[in-house]
């Protein structure tokens, strides 16, 4: 037994003599070495094995097969040596720093870990700087807890340590008022009653031999009941001596602390501080947008439609952004070859034999709060082409159109959270007349039918959606007028969609709109149109069929009528000399996909009759516009317009997000309409100054062969065109006259048909 405990003093020493260096490592080699030299003490008092001293910090030495039995060992003790030298090999540990509410490191601090597992703890005192650690830990849940006299204990939540783990954990001990905190960490001859545990609890040897020699050692451990009870107490005084000593040389030590205490002390004051400093408020969180129930149209797929787009993801939309972007470029081949380049008739189509860029677009969806809005600007030929047609720049000054021209959309509005959504936005936004989308990439052709490429493409105004159900939009509509910046006269215009879509292979939607007046010069001139469409997938087999391997079909049919009626002229008729002012028109388009929509292919076409031409394109003719108008192509009360159109479009879509088209289209008119092979240009260019939003420039007037003005611009043309103005020469003696010959009137060439081939490469995210 005094050879026990001389070993058990010689390795105190040692542990202690180790502490020279005020090494946190050391401090944690002591109370790791502590614990298992308790446990195994208590075994050995138990007289449960025999262990050969050894130098300082060596290896126990059990006894060798081949040495007597006499010391009856049992089965217990290798099974518990093992155990710790177990826990060791797994490199586990919880460490870190001890400190008070000012962030000052802790020293004497008892620090006990809990194991959630078998309800074991381990207890280790924190050192210089506050710093502890727990090594040998099994993987397992844990709690950590640190207590000093004078503090209020202080309790982590549980951790989870894996196998070959280090983690780190601060504590922070708040001085008690009383100055007396929970019961301090465990004593030593609990350590050691815990630590003997496993070997009283170890299951006896049943044998005879085993019998026999569980006699002795349990007689010899009851003998030695007082002698275990007098050196338990002694150790835990002579360590209490220990730990005062510890504390004195601890604090002689922090006046000339290391570089690495420096390191540690300054990390843990960083802290300390950074903890203290009151942390930045958080900024405010929105919902992008409220709405209790579903999103209307959400619960199907609409992609195949004609006019909408058939992205299914947004890789670069946010919480509360959703951008856009749109590029658009072609190759259009006119087989009547203008040799100015130039096109006419169309809102699509404008230049030939040339690589144009047609529309690049920036912009998105903007909602935070409930708050929504729309930007999405408009540059390359969009830019140019589509304000022309709008004639109310015309009326007083600010250039309208060079206002706007570089935006397709720009609202803003609210989202109100009724029924399945109820929106109010103003400012610029697109047209639904017509069916086929503004963008080209969203359509099934590139050259729409008349109905749609003569319509609105967009309106200036308000707009109220409503969602009574997520299947119906009712969509009134104040707006300024009939695709214009702004009012052509008095009166605003009023209108509304309903689009309503059953089921997911068919859409119904119905625009309408009235009383405005869009005439510019004639106040009381008031239009009214409907434009209604169908939809409908009537094949849809995502896998292919055989031989083609086509995967959907679809048709859409769109019927418009529409007239005029004051200011000298009738909805219905000729009579009373108000001349019939009115518009027919319908389009047709079928398509179909192959291998899973790589492919598709979309045949259709349509026709327009449009006496008074109030909605036939203007021809750009020596640049004329909607408020110059053109004396070459009048579109007075009387004016007679017919046409029609087909095209056939093949579509190759490799991604999403990008559309290779393929497109040949025939047109006709029953007047010379298409730019033909003279061009629609004057000789030279353009005779200035060219028409430009409010002005009309020269646009309204004859050309001469010399490329000036015709003398008969001194009275205003009939508005019956050329042929009746140039009765008995005229105009082209009017030229003769004023400048001599040979000059004479000036002609655009114009045709009745046209025949071109497009390649557009179109891509949207």
């Amino acid at each position: 037994m005094k050879r026990e405990w001389g070993w058990m003093g010689n390795k105190l020493n040692c542990i202690f003599r180790s502490e020279r260096d005020r090494n946190v490592k050391a401090m944690k080699v002591w109370l790791q070495d502590a614990v298992e030299i308790a446990a195994l003490s208590f075994l050995l008092i138990l007289g449960l094995g025999f262990i050969q001293p050894s130098n300082c910090f060596g290896q126990s030495q059990k006894l060798s097969p081949a040495e007597p039995s006499g010391s009856n060992q049992p089965a217990a003790v290798p099974a518990a040596v093992s155990a710790v030298e177990t826990a060791k090999g797994t490199a586990s540990e919880i460490h870190g720093f001890i400190q008070d509410e000012s962030g000052a490191p802790v020293t004497g601090a008892f620090v006990t870990v809990h194991s959630a597992k078998d309800g074991g703890d381990q207890t280790v005192a924190s050192a210089s700087l506050g710093a502890f650690a727990l090594t040998g830990l099994k993987p397992g849940k844990y709690k950590v807890t640190a207590s000093k006299p004078g503090f209020v204990a202080s309790q982590t939540d549980t951790i989870e340590i894996a196998t070959q783990e280090s983690i780190r954990v601060n504590l922070t001990l708040v001085a008690s008022a009383s100055g007396v905190s929970r019961p301090d960490a465990p004593s030593a001859r609990k350590l050691l009653a815990n630590a003997s545990e496993p070997a009283a609890t170890a299951p006896a040897n049943t044998s005879a031999t085993g019998t026999a020699a569980a006699t002795p050692a349990a007689t010899e451990g009851s003998e030695l009941s007082a002698a275990v009870e007098n050196e338990l107490a002694a150790m835990e005084r002579r360590i209490e001596e220990l730990e005062t000593a510890l504390k004195a040389r601890d604090a002689a030590a922090a006046a000339q602390p290391s570089a690495a205490d420096l390191a540690a002390l300054v990390a843990a004051q960083t802290q300390a501080a950074a903890a203290a400093t009151p942390a930045a408020p958080a900024a405010p969180s929105f919902e992008p947008q409220k709405q209790t129930k579903s999103d209307p149209f959400a619960w199907a797929d609409w992609t195949w439609m004609n006019s909408v787009s058939r992205n299914k993801d947004t890789p670069l939309a946010t919480k509360y952004f959703t951008p856009e972007v749109r590029f658009d470029s072609n190759f259009i081949e006119d087989y009547n070859q203008p040799k100015d380049h130039t096109m006419g008739g169309s809102t699509e189509s404008f230049r030939s034999n040339e690589v144009q860029l047609e529309q690049v677009s920036f912009g998105g969806d903007i909602h935070v709060d409930n708050v929504r809005g729309r930007v999405l600007t408009m540059a390359g030929l969009f830019a140019t082409t589509t304000p022309r047609n709008d004639g109310s720049a015309g009326v007083g000054q600010w250039n309208l159109n060079d206002a706007y021209k570089y935006f397709s959309e720009a609202w803003g509005g609210y989202h109100f959270n009724v029924n399945h959504g109820l929106n109010i936005d103003a400012g610029i936004f697109v047209s639904y007349i017509g069916l086929f989308s503004y963008y080209n990439f969203d359509n099934w052709t590139y050259q729409p039918s008349f109905v749609s490429s003569n319509t609105p493409w967009f309106f200036n105004g308000v707009r109220i959606q409503w969602f009574p159900t997520d299947k119906l939009k009712i969509e009134p509509w104040i707006i300024n007028g009939w695709q214009s910046y702004a009012k052509t006269n008095g009166h605003p215009g009023l209108g509304g969609q309903i689009l309503y879509r059953p089921k997911q292979w068919v859409s119904l939607v119905f625009n309408n709109y009235g009383m405005g007046t869009d005439t510019l010069g004639v106040p009381g001139r008031s239009r009214i149109h409907t434009d209604d469409s169908v939809e409908v997938k009537y094949f849809d087999r995502p896998e292919g069929v055989s031989p083609l391997q086509l995967d959907k079909m679809a048709f859409t049919v769109t019927g418009d009528a529409g007239c005029e009626y004051g200011g000298g002229v009738s909805c219905h008729n000729d009579s009373n000399g108000h001349p019939k002012q009115m518009f027919l028109g319908w389009m047709l388009y079928d398509r179909t996909w192959f291998h899973k929509d790589l492919f598709a292919m979309t045949l259709g076409g349509g026709a327009m009759n449009n006496p008074g031409r109030y909605l036939t394109l203007l021809p750009p003719i020596n640049g004329a516009t909607a408020v110059s108008g053109s004396p070459y192509f009048p579109a007075d009360p009387g004016s007679k317009y017919k046409g029609w159109d087909s095209t056939v479009t093949f579509d190759y879509m490799p991604s999403q997000f990008i559309t290779f088209r393929f497109e040949t289209g025939y047109r006709y008119a029953n007047v010379p309409y298409w730019s033909g092979r003279g061009g629609i240009t004057p000789p030279g260019g353009n005779v200035g100054p060219v028409a430009n939003n409010g002005s009309v420039g020269t646009a309204a007037s004859y050309i001469c062969t010399n490329g000036a003005t015709s003398a008969v611009s001194n009275f205003a043309p009939s508005g019956n065109g050329f042929t009746v103005d140039n009765a008995g020469n005229a105009v082209a003696n009017s030229c003769a006259t004023q400048y001599g010959n040979p000059w004479t009137a000036w002609q655009p060439d114009l045709r009745k048909s046209q025949w071109a081939n497009t390649i557009a490469i179109m891509v949207k995210w």
